[in-house]
């Protein structure tokens, strides 16, 4: 009886200890709502260098594309300021979930 009673414990600790392990390697969370940028009139947000998407982009879109443009850069997709304005841009890889960003331009 006494084994028994051992062997569930070391069972219960194994896997309380396990649990932590799994969670102490868990991903960082995505910032909560749209991904705040701040962009210049001509300057290009590099959207695979910000770390918020798996690249090469598969999906885009952006709501208003009289503030934004979409544009092809030597690393990958890019959204270029054309004009004073607020607006929402996303993108999403093959593989990952689609990230949502305010693009604010000045």
């Amino acid at each position: 009886m006494k084994k028994t009673g051992i062997g569930v414990v070391l069972f219960l600790a194994l896997t309380a200890l396990a649990g932590r392990a799994h969670t102490a390697e868990a991903p960082p969370p995505q910032y909560p709502g749209p991904y705040p940028v701040d962009l210049k009139v001509g300057e290009i947000l590099r959207v695979c260098n910000t770390g918020e998407i798996l690249c090469p982009v598969v999906h885009r879109i952006c709501d208003d594309l009289k503030v934004v443009d979409v544009v092809d850069t030597p690393d990958g997709l890019g959204f270029r300021g054309i004009a004073p304005g607020t607006t929402l841009c996303a993108a999403s890889g093959a593989e990952g979930p689609r990230r949502v960003f305010r693009i604010n331009v000045r």
